[in-house]
């Protein structure tokens, strides 16, 4: 097997590789040529979530927090499970409705 496949298939290896990675997305954004990158169209670059994935390699609480952002992303918000909302704007008459709580 060859020596430098052996490298980058390692932990160097892929540290390098996603500083690399890091370098494109960041000349790519400083160019004004993100859009030509295959995954620049999106927001977040792709080197940001394989250094989060490294750091979760290697902390539990980064792998707790990754978890738990990715099941909120899941969750809707309902606009009718929270209180009822206390004022109302109106922008096309230019009004505003506020109702106090009771005493």
């Amino acid at each position: 097997m060859n020596v430098g496949l052996l490298w980058a298939l390692s932990l160097p290896g892929l540290v390098v590789g996603l500083i690399a990675l890091a370098a494109l997305e960041r000349l790519g954004s400083w160019a004004g040529a993100r859009k030509l990158l295959p995954w620049g169209r999106k927001g977040t670059p792709v080197s940001a979530s394989g250094f989060e994935e490294l750091d979760a390699l290697f902390s539990t609480g980064k792998r707790l927090e990754l978890e738990e952002r990715k099941s909120h992303t899941l969750m809707r918000d309902e606009e009718e499970a929270g209180a009822p909302p206390r004022t109302k704007v109106d922008l096309d008459r230019g009004t505003v409705r506020i109702v106090l709580p009771p005493d």
